[in-house]
């Protein structure tokens, strides 16, 4: 498999479940401040700070930042801009992904250019975020139904858990962080009502709900720990970690357990920190401590794995399918693109 075609499988993924994301946020936060009363800083500004954009210049208001999230061009993490990469990687390799897979992402990127989705935003936001959300879903679902489970898919899904953990990590320590600014707060119904959006911004609501506790612990503290060590969720730090442990084992053909490449050890002491602590251990240590560490080696991660599979100058290591590393060819590597690494 040549660089460039899994550097686009990997970034097709990423900025899919990026738009996702950034849909879900737009609409939970959208929905709290319907219904609850919210100080000023902590209503739009922590929205953009997920997203790692610590520099906007304008008020950060409900129509500047639902806006700018949704429609610049030029941020690079705007719903639009994340479905317009997606697609961009997708018609590099038409030729790799299922017809249905293309057919259905172009249409929403159409669809995203069209009137009609400028007049659902103005008319009906929770439902035009909605829609964002099933579009990430949806083609998810064909990639997986249509789609040969090879390399190409592996990558796919690399891509997609790696996001997740990404992404799960930054909006449980920013909004986490935003909810600690007055003591008295603690325990209030607008508390309450911020780690039920924490756990809407995942969608873990229903899942957090559904799974049974013995005896009564605080709110904070079980969704803590439900987002970082529930196994069973599929946006939960572990769970996603562990799906990117498998991944990465399949492309580098070893088995789990084993790390190879730089992206296999880099990953693997990672997961290994996280399943090594508990709530106590990350509460001792501090959230915001905590997830900084998950934050920064996901994006440890994203670098070796440019270095090992992406980037051109690259030879690959030997792995147990293939023997001897073959160098890269200019043929093979010609067009390999530098992404975002946000």
């Amino acid at each position: 498999m040549i660089s460039r075609v899994a550097e686009h499988c990997f970034w097709m993924s990423r900025y899919l479940e990026r738009a996702e994301n950034t849909a879900r946020i737009l609409e939970v936060n959208y929905t709290l401040l319907l219904d609850f009363h919210v100080p000023t800083d902590q209503q739009w500004r922590p929205l953009l700070i997920i997203s790692g954009i610590h520099d906007y210049a304008q008020p950060a208001t409900a129509d500047n930042v639902q806006n700018f999230m949704t429609w610049d061009a030029e941020n690079p993490f705007s719903i639009v801009s994340s479905l317009a990469a997606a697609r961009e990687n997708a018609r590099i390799i038409r030729e790799v992904i299922s017809g249905e897979m293309w057919e259905r992402m172009n249409y929403y990127h159409l669809w995203m250019h069209s009137p009609a989705a400028r007049e659902l935003f103005e008319t009906n936001r929770i439902e035009f975020y909605a829609q964002i959300r099933r579009i990430n879903q949806l083609v998810h679902g064909i990639c997986d139904a249509t789609m040969a489970h090879g390399e190409p898919w592996e990558f796919f899904r690399f891509g997609k858990y790696l996001e997740r953990t990404c992404q799960t990590a930054r909006i449980l320590d920013v909004k986490y962080h935003m909810l600690l600014l007055k003591a008295e707060d603690v325990g209030t119904p607008v508390d309450h009502a911020h780690w039920i959006a924490i756990l809407m911004s995942c969608s873990g609501y229903e899942p957090f709900h559904k799974k049974p506790r013995i005896g009564a612990i605080d709110t904070g503290i079980a969704v803590a720990e439900f987002l970082i060590f529930d196994e069973q969720f599929p946006r939960s730090i572990r769970r996603c970690l562990s799906e990117c442990l498998t991944a990465a084992a399949a492309i580098s053909g070893d088995p789990v357990g084993k790390p190879l490449t730089d992206v296999d050890k880099k990953l693997y002491e990672l997961a290994t920190w996280v399943h090594g602590q508990t709530i106590q251990d990350v509460i001792k240590l501090g959230l915001h401590e905590a997830l900084t560490i998950v934050v920064d080696g996901i994006h440890d991660v994203g670098k070796a794995i440019f270095q090992t599979y992406f980037d051109v100058s690259v030879v690959p290591a030997v792995t147990q399918k293939d023997k001897k590393p073959v160098r890269q060819t200019q043929t093979q590597t010609a067009g390999a693109q530098t992404q975002s690494q946000g």
